[in-house]
């Protein structure tokens, strides 16, 4: 038998909560840690779309790399985001567990993925926090690391959409221009642009880079590829099932466990150059 506090422990084992950003909000945000578990949806988002799914499959529980709450509310309304997740997931009795910048910093985590889909290699973190520098479970955020052989920056862009299933990414640089060492930030890394510049990379792949970030990259001679947020998360929602699904067997515990097959970008690009102004977005 599996209970909520079963899985929290299992991914506390994996990526430890304690190394989660101060601002940052994980574990168990909506549930009861008794309650039994026998099906388990892992997603990046806890959207309204998320539940749903996790309520028509049979889910108990819904496991998701970003938090639902990320800060105090003063009221929970089921009219209104997130209070309406909150409550349909309370009438559902699906319990609600995010683990979000621990999984980011962990070893095998979000940005240990990405670096091996790219195949880097002799990767170190971006930066660190020294707290938990002697513990074997943290590696620290963000990745830089080389590349099997020099390519372009557009191949590398090419390269960079195939292994995220991805159809645009926006890219700061020369085209032309030779990249080796890489580094990267899965989600939101456009604030480490600097430590980008100051670990001698090439270039930077992350998501969701501000223009006045990506000038900063010129002035600094360093390549930008943004593949956008989702992108660079949602690769980790496989590989957290399937973590959860092998750690359950260990215990000879029964439970099933789901990746989310309906969510998507909430981002699409439309290109009136296209034939018929096609909308170019994620691939179904």
């Amino acid at each position: 038998m599996v209970r909520v506090k079963d899985i929290l422990g299992w991914i506390d084992e994996h990526a430890p909560f304690r190394y989660k950003e101060s601002w940052d909000q994980c574990g168990l945000q909506v549930g009861d840690p008794q309650a039994v578990v026998k099906r388990v949806l892992v997603a990046l988002e806890p959207s309204s779309g998320s539940l749903d799914e996790a309520v028509r499959k049979g889910c108990e529980c819904l496991v998701t790399h970003h938090p639902l709450l990320f800060r105090p509310i003063s009221s929970v309304r089921s009219d209104r985001f997130p209070g309406s997740v909150v409550a349909g997931a309370l009438r559902a009795g699906v319990h609600l567990i995010a683990a979000h910048t621990n999984l980011d910093v962990a070893r095998d985590g979000t940005n240990d993925h990405l670096a091996r889909l790219l195949s880097l290699t002799t990767c170190e973190p971006l930066e660190t926090e020294a707290s938990w520098l002697e513990e074997i479970r943290y590696v620290g955020l963000g990745r830089v690391g080389l590349l099997p052989r020099p390519v372009s920056l557009e191949e590398l862009a090419s390269e960079t959409q195939r292994v995220l299933g991805i159809e645009t990414v926006r890219v700061v640089g020369d085209r032309r221009g030779q990249v080796h060492r890489v580094a990267l930030c899965t989600g939101s890394g456009g604030s480490l642009v600097e430590k980008a510049v100051q670990s001698g990379s090439d270039v930077f792949i992350t998501g969701d880079v501000k223009y006045h970030e990506a000038q900063h990259a010129v002035e600094a001679g360093l390549a930008v590829i943004d593949v956008g947020h989702f992108a660079s998360e949602r690769i980790v929602v496989p590989v957290l099932g399937e973590y959860l699904r092998s750690r359950a067997a260990r215990e000879g515990a029964e439970l099933e466990l789901l990746a989310a097959a309906e969510e998507s970008d909430p981002f699409w690009v439309y290109d009136k150059g296209m034939s018929r102004g096609a909308l170019v977005g994620p691939r179904e």
